[in-house]
């Protein structure tokens, strides 16, 4: 519209205003939530009545079982009737039975021939009874025999029923349990969010993401997925309000997975992310490689700052991917533990030696290994030149075997010697091997795991060439014979092995305890010995403790107390001249 004010034109407008229209619409979820109620309560009945089905089955089965049970016995019956008449009717054909007495004509006025028919008469009715006895087992064993047909027809039906309602029955429960599942988290989404400090928040998304720090577990076969997840990222996408508290929170997001394999690829700008909301809070590197990852290593160079802080670093690692590991370990910063483990996916024909960074071996106090790269031939050189600061080492018995700790590690302190994985073929090299440097091992504290038959003599042949143990801890399966392969080689007269135990640990053992009492008390004969020629080469028990050992008598343990108080006493007078006297062994 224009209007003319002088010599200007204006140009107005005329707006036009509706009122609203629009209102907002209620959801409809409730209602449908209630309605699938009613699905659910119709499916708890049908649990209910496929329940009553199910024990209905049961009970027929266990009546079909009766019968078939009697069924049995009466064809036993019958078949023992039908031997024994059969067997009569044998002897009388035998004895000629059959026959009558005489075949001429008889004189039935006279004595001899009335004898004669009256035994003519009696013969004919024994036979002619066994005749009716056969016929009639011969039809009772026809009758249980089928009988004893349909019963077990019949069983075999029941059992078939009573499999179709199991069935029947875990498939209603799918379907209900699975409907329960799916109306309890509609009904909790409707739901506003709990108003909780953020402090308490922090508490629950805690508990949440602490399975984020254990490795992906290994696929079956080739065709599944490795699993694993990252629980901080997910809660992270239900609300804006827990979104803002979990990126503000970095001990949510110390668990960092790295998984490289065929069917997953590590996404260098998640990876990032990742570990720049952890900053400031100590990091676990969880590391899945199965395919070298040399090629995108370089995209995760500059992911950590100086700020970042590594306490654990956990790898699972192919033979064919190791190579690529050391590659991906150079970029994070040192740590204080170390676990390495090796899969049992197939390894490339051609492998190279592979030595881990010097930061980690020379940080870390605590390394734990467990199948480690077992195609290659011994040693796995997996420390760098002494000195290193390792303090705790936990290691499969095969495993032991490839690395070379004697003299590097000086700082060495215990050894835990657990049972190797089950192989499909043991490798060659492992039934003569004798470890590298193990003289020089300065660990002073052993504990060994069971184990089977078959690593026992490798085992033994360890421990033997051990020199500074002090403390040994021995479990279950693995007493018996470590105690007495030791006691045969102190009574052998040889080079006594571990010098130094001077305390010795057993759990779960089964035994009666003899070979374990005679190994101490020689121990502390060889080692009076040994005082009194001024050599003392070896030291004796001072201390004994065992766990869940059932079987020991009371008199031994009194006997080992007594000669762990004998060798207190041999270690306390070292420098004396008097000898102690030994207490009787038993």
């Amino acid at each position: 519209m224009e209007t003319n004010q002088g010599d200007e034109t204006v140009l107005t407008t005329e707006v036009e205003v509706h009122p609203t229209s629009l209102h907002d619409e209620p959801s409809a979820i409730p209602g449908s939530i209630e309605e699938d109620k009613e699905l659910l309560k119709y499916l708890e009945e049908e649990f209910s009545k496929r329940q009553a089905r199910l024990l209905k089955a049961q009970t027929t089965l266990n009546e079909q079982q009766s019968i078939l049970q009697q069924a049995e016995t009466r064809q036993e019956t019958a078949h023992r009737l039908y031997t024994l008449s059969k067997n009569m009717m044998d002897q009388i054909k035998r004895e000629g039975q059959l026959k009558s007495s005489q075949s001429g004509p008889r004189d039935e006025s006279s004595r001899h021939g009335r004898s004669l028919s009256s035994m003519d008469q009696s013969r004919q009715a024994l036979v002619d009874r066994t005749i009716t006895t056969l016929k009639d087992a011969i039809s009772e064993l026809q009758a249980a025999t089928s009988d004893l047909t349909i019963a077990r027809r019949n069983v075999v039906t029941a059992d078939a029923f009573l499999r179709y309602s199991h069935r029947s029955l875990r498939a209603v429960g799918y379907i209900k349990g699975f409907t329960k599942g799916f109306i309890d988290d509609e009904y909790s989404a409707t739901l506003p969010t709990p108003q909780l400090p953020e402090s308490v928040w922090r508490m629950i998304f805690a508990y949440v993401v602490a399975e984020d720090s254990l490795l992906p577990l290994e696929p079956r076969d080739r065709h599944q997925e490795w699993s694993f997840r990252c629980a901080p990222l997910a809660l992270s996408h239900v609300s804006k309000e827990w979104r803002r508290i979990t990126t503000s929170t970095p001990t949510l997001w110390v668990n960092v997975q790295v998984v490289f394999t065929t069917e997953r690829r590590l996404r260098s700008a998640l990876f990032h992310r990742l570990v720049g909301l952890a900053t400031g809070a100590p990091l676990n590197i969880i590391i899945t490689l199965t395919t070298d990852i040399s090629n995108v290593v370089n995209q995760l160079t500059n992911a950590f700052t100086e700020d970042h802080r590594v306490h654990t670093i956990a790898c699972q690692v192919s033979d064919d991917a190791a190579p690529s590991l050391r590659s991906l370990l150079d970029i994070i910063p040192a740590t204080q533990n170390l676990y390495l483990r090796g899969l049992s996916i197939d390894a490339g024909p051609a492998s190279n030696t592979v030595k881990l960074p010097t930061k980690h071996v020379m940080s870390a106090t605590n390394i734990s290994i467990y199948n480690v790269l077992l195609e290659r031939q011994p040693p796995f050189f997996l420390v760098p030149p002494p000195p290193w600061h390792l303090h705790t080492l936990r290691i499969d018995l095969v495993s032991l075997f490839r690395i070379d700790i004697g003299g590097t590690a000086p700082s060495l302190r215990r050894i835990t010697i657990t049972h190797p994985p089950t192989y499909n073929q043991i490798p060659p090299w492992y039934e003569n091997a004798v470890g590298p440097n193990v003289e020089n091992v300065a660990t002073t504290e052993l504990i060994v795991h069971p184990m089977s038959r078959a690593h026992l003599l490798p085992l033994v042949r360890y421990i033997s060439r051990l020199k500074q143990v002090k403390r040994m801890e021995i479990c279950g399966g693995s007493v018996q014979p470590i105690i007495g392969t030791m006691k045969d080689n102190i009574e052998s007269g040889q080079l006594v092995w571990l010098p130094a135990l001077s305390e010795l640990v057993i759990s779960d053992y089964e035994q009666h305890g003899t070979e374990l009492g005679l190994y101490i008390a020689k121990r502390l004969t060889t080692a009076q010995e040994g005082l009194k020629a001024e050599t003392q080469s070896i030291q004796p028990l001072t201390k004994f403790t065992m766990n869940r050992c059932p079987n020991i008598s009371a008199d031994i343990v009194g006997l080992i107390e007594q000669h762990c108080k004998a060798g207190q006493e041999l270690t306390k007078r070292t420098g004396a001249d008097s000898e102690v006297v030994p207490p009787q062994s038993a």
